[in-house]
């Protein structure tokens, strides 16, 4: 062997040095634009002038040590020379952004209700958490052009977020220049966005979109159809979402199954699908042996064209290029190449979108690249050395390593680890490259002849159906996702773990014991979880579901039956509560008022379960009162319906085969009539009956006696949703625990009139509107109840439960349970003696979680914005709390959540 043979086979052994000289140049100028946005504009102006300081003194540095001869210290200061200097020059970029932001004209509009002609920039997106009734909501961003109210007008841009309501707004396409009028807000995010719209009117189109934003539209419209007549509902819905960010047509189920398993990532734009195209495009061109420059050209030309496609904003701007970076680690193997493009890609989307700096996905996507740069080669060679074969070992190191660099954020912003993530991750990891691929060539070939990509997407059935197979059996496994404590110091400290975790899997004996440990409690919580999981404990007579800010109750009246009483705001926690609790069928759901804290569930409830009849107060759904029902002594299944509604009069019961009656109610009906339409329509579309309830109604299931103790029989003449909480129907439940109050979210007048002359003690008591201080203390000493449940969400704005209700209720010598601290509750046990399980314990709220009383009275405009109602995982805070804002990042509500004779505690009235 020749030395220079030698040599090379040395050189070859040597492990790769990684470059790692533009890593804090990117964390430099990451830093920089954030500390700007979040903390404001004179915030990075002080920033910039430090950082040229810092350059200033690195620059003395770079003198000295070349003067020296020192090259270590030569490439120190260099590095630190560029780092301070790009941080002076993001910091004062992003410093002059965001003044102008808070700067703008549109700022002093606050409040008030101008007309706007805006560009769409991206596809409406639904908000999932709507306020009460069916017309769906969505949230849009667009750019600004003008506006004004008459005769004045205002030429201005920048970036919006529009709340709006219909169907019209779902159908524009990104650059669309629109017309409309709408309330302006402050924004909900520190992101250069100038101002939330709340629309109040449809949009008016001005001239169409842009040639190539029609082309895409059609594209993925053909698409959607083309999946829509091959596949299967749910993979039809999925499938437009794994190509090209489609969600529209993504099933609810499908999306929580996902989230579940921690596959979510793949229902949006992502690098991955650039990284499968390019991938695939780049091996057909090698194999078509073409050149270099011929296959660097396709490369280019298939990213801009799958940008249009994907709709060109930030965030998929963002996965071209973190999409583009990892083909080049995974192509070339050449990590010390990847990693300085990878910073490079930082730096370069933070010039072009400094908004990406506040951006979860942003940071999402760096770390999850990061990951498959630093992490993944070195840990699949550790398993191949190991026995396995490259492609398995390849797989599940780049799940792992995107797992351990992301987990840490996700614990920071959601609170939430799948323990199934790394798993289900690399059980679809096979499938979903060809599922990418088949539709993307469906996507093309649907251009010229839908009925042909018909043909091309039907071969998509077989890894579709792994995908959802994967993902719905993950997401069933007992225990598939823990909750914790989110926030920033969670997050710190799962890094923490993640950076001590990774360390010391370097050392053999670490990895044995970590076996060990990890084999013990397999053994040992696998099987206990599978055939014994504890919940719910047997023998349950009364739940409260955790649903957030809102109720939901389920009373047990037979094994896998139960009574329903509301269903929350959202059908997600209702429905994997009762999946939880086995409830297959429910004889009564119990619609107490149209609020959509207590309806908006409904759907969630009535998936893969029998429903008999769902009952409201009299009028609520345009119909007149009925008469006593008697719907039997055990829970019916649906083939029963036509014997036990017989009884009833036909203008009281609507079900699927039935068409709208035309008699009149009682009254004006002022409420939503989009709102009485869903729920109408969800019932009918189950071939549920819809059936009234009023005071003198009683009710038998099985053991179980509900009396219904208010509101009366007749309708009222106004149904104002201002005044629903009054309407609310109240249920005497005669149980093995004994007798449970269950009072929806009646106030003192509606509680005054049901101390006159009745009886209504009992033992265990639902508080009326979550604790609110409408419940007054003179019904809670009247009731006297021993076991008192709140239903109220986490830090909700309102302060739920207020303080006064609950020094009554304890000097009453009661026991409270609340959802905000407690969970799901259930209590079992007997009249004489009552258990509860909660499905959680956090400690009682601390001054800083009850932030929202110090803002008792005060304007909130955010409120005002949000009010249209949206899902949302975020704290609150309140104006008091951020200085930054005027108006506060805010919980998505409805409007017709509460009373007009209760402010909230930051000033808007109303309350769920």
């Amino acid at each position: 062997m020749t030395p220079e043979n030698t040599a090379a086979d040395e050189d070859q052994e040597e492990p790769p040095v990684l470059d790692m000289r533009l890593v804090p140049a990117a964390l430099g100028c990451w830093a920089a634009t954030l500390i700007a946005l979040t903390l404001g504009w004179r915030a990075g102006v002080v920033l910039a002038v430090l950082a040229v300081l810092g350059a200033i003194g690195a620059w003395v540095g770079l003198l000295w040590a070349m003067a020296h001869r020192r090259e270590r210290w030569r490439v120190v200061a260099v590095v630190g020379t560029a780092t301070m200097l790009l941080g002076a020059g993001f910091g004062a970029a992003a410093a002059w952004r965001e003044h102008h932001v808070q700067v703008h004209p549109l700022r002093e509009s606050v409040g008030r209700n101008v007309t706007v002609v805006a560009e769409i920039s991206d596809d409406a997106k639904q908000i999932r958490a709507g306020s009460f009734g069916g017309e769906r909501r969505w949230i849009l961003r667009a750019g600004l052009r003008e506006f004004g109210n008459g005769a004045h007008r205002i030429h201005a841009g920048g970036a919006l977020v529009v709340l709006a309501a219909g169907e019209e707004w779902a159908e524009l396409a990104p650059g669309q220049v629109v017309r409309f009028r709408g309330t302006v807000s402050e924004p909900l995010r520190a992101d250069l966005t100038v101002a939330t719209l709340r629309a109040s009117t449809e949009p008016e189109r001005i001239g169409a979109p842009p040639w190539w934003q029609r082309l895409a539209t059609g594209v993925r419209a053909d698409l959607a159809e083309a999946a829509a007549r091959a596949l299967p509902a749910d993979a039809a819905g999925l499938l437009p979402a794994l190509v090209v960010g489609d969600t529209a047509a993504l099933s609810t189920e499908v999306r929580d199954a996902f989230e579940i398993a921690g596959l979510q990532h793949l229902c949006v734009v992502s690098g991955a699908n650039f990284t499968i195209l390019l991938t695939a495009l780049l091996g057909l061109s090698r194999i078509l042996t073409a050149g270099p420059r011929t296959r660097a050209a396709t490369a280019a030309g298939a990213v801009v064209v799958f940008v249009i496609l994907a709709r060109p904003d930030p965030s998929v701007l963002r996965a071209a290029a973190m999409g583009s970076v990892t083909v080049l680690a995974l192509l070339t193997g050449r990590r010390k190449q990847a990693l300085p493009a990878l910073c490079g890609a930082v730096i370069g989307l933070l010039a072009v979108a400094p908004e990406l700096a506040v951006s979860a996905g942003f940071a999402l996507s760096v770390l999850a690249t990061a990951g498959l740069i630093l992490l993944a080669p070195s840990w699949a060679d550790w398993l191949r050395e190991r026995g396995w074969w490259r492609v398995p070992a390849e797989i599940l190191a780049v799940s792992a390593a995107a797992f351990v660099v992301t987990l840490p954020l996700m614990v920071a912003l959601s609170g939430r680890v799948s323990l199934v993530a790394v798993a289900a991750n690399a059980l679809v990891a096979p499938v979903v490259g060809v599922i990418t691929v088949i539709g993307a060539v469906g996507a093309v070939v649907a251009c010229l002849w839908v009925d042909a990509a018909v043909w091309v997407l039907w071969c998509a059935r077989p890894p579709l159906w792994w995908l959802l197979g994967v993902a719905e059996y993950a997401a069933a496994l007992p225990g598939a996702a823990v909750t914790v404590q989110s926030g920033t110091a969670a997050g710190l400290i799962a890094a923490a773990l993640m950076v001590v975790l990774v360390a010391a899997l370097r050392w053999s004996r670490t990895r044995r014991i970590l076996a060990v440990v990890c084999l013990g409690i397999a053994v040992v919580l696998v099987p206990v979880r599978l055939w014994h999981p504890g919940w719910p404990p047997a023998g349950w007579v009364l739940a409260m579901c955790d649903v957030g800010q809102g109720d939901a109750l389920a009373l047990a009246v037979a094994p896998g039956a139960a009574v329903v009483v509301d269903v929350g705001p959202d059908p997600r926690p209702i429905r994997r509560c009762l999946d939880r609790l086995r409830v297959a069928r429910v004889p009564l759901l119990v619609l107490t008022h149209p609020h959509a804290d207590h309806i908006d569930g409904l759907a969630g409830a009535l998936h893969g379960r029998t429903v008999d009849a769902i009952a409201t107060a009299p009028g609520e759904t345009r119909r007149p009162t009925c008469p006593t029902p008697t719907l039997g002594s055990q829970p019916r299944p649906a083939e029963t319906l036509p014997r036990v509604t017989s009884r009833l009069p036909t203008a009281c019961v609507r079900s699927a085969s039935t068409e709208t009656t035309t008699t009149e109610s009682v009254g004006t009906h002022d409420h939503s009539g989009d709102g009485v339409r869903r729920v109408v329509d969800l019932a009918e579309g189950a071939g549920i009956p819809l059936i009234e309830l009023h005071q003198g109604h009683v009710l038998r299931f099985g053991a179980t006696e509900l009396d219904v103790l208010a509101p009366g029989e007749r309708a009222p003449g106004s149904l104002e949703l201002d005044d629903a909480n009054d309407r609310s129907l109240v249920v005497r439940a005669r149980t093995a625990l004994g007798t449970v109050l269950l009072t929806g979210d009646i106030e003192d007048e509606s509680q005054r009139k049901m101390m006159r002359g009745n009886d209504i003690r009992a033992d265990v008591l639902k508080v009326p509107h979550h604790g609110s201080r409408t419940t007054t203390a003179e019904f809670l000493r009247a009731v006297r109840p021993r076991l008192a449940l709140i239903s109220s969400g986490t830090d909700n704005t309102f302060g739920h439960p207020h303080p006064d209700v609950i020094g009554v209720l304890t000097a009453l010598g009661a026991t409270i349970a609340r959802t905000d601290l407690d969970g799901d509750v259930i209590v079992l046990g007997s009249a004489t003696e009552q258990r509860m399980v909660k499905s959680r314990r956090l400690p009682p709220p601390t001054p800083r979680s009850r932030r929202a009383l110090r803002c008792r009275g005060r304007r909130d405009p955010m409120r005002e914005a949000l009010q249209e109602g949206a899902d949302t995982a975020l704290p609150h805070l309140c104006a008091a709390d951020e200085p930054r804002f005027r108006g506060p990042r805010r919980s998505r509500r409805s409007p017709y959540v509460g009373s007009p004779r209760e402010r909230t505690p930051c000033g808007a009235s109303g309350s769920r």
